[in-house]
């Protein structure tokens, strides 16, 4: 699992959110739940009465991985989108857009 999915999880459990971020960026239900239950076994999450929470280890994770990918302030808890990135182009390259796709 990618530091940045578990950094994902790890907040999505701490605020009792839904996984749908995490769906949208292709990831399927069963994988999830794998994900989920390999954070259990790395004592990250536990679960209890039917819920998850997350443990002092993973409290600790999440500032782990904060620091590591330099998310601080507001983007402690505003997740990048990731989904409409492009790719870097070369500073010469002309880009000219296709007609049909401009709105205005």
């Amino acid at each position: 699992m990618q530091d940045d999915i578990k950094l994902l999880l790890l907040k999505l459990v701490k605020s009792n959110a839904n996984i749908q971020p995490v769906i949208e960026l292709g990831y399927d239900y069963a994988q999830v739940i794998s994900f989920l239950n390999l954070l259990v076994e790395q004592n990250l999450l536990q679960k209890q009465n039917n819920q998850v929470f997350v443990t002092i280890e993973g409290l600790t994770e999440i500032e782990k991985l904060n620091i590591k990918f330099n998310r601080f302030n507001s983007s402690k808890w505003i997740e990048p989108e990731s989904e409409s990135r492009i790719s870097k182009i070369d500073k010469e390259f002309v880009f000219l857009p296709n007609k049909n796709e401009l709105s205005f």
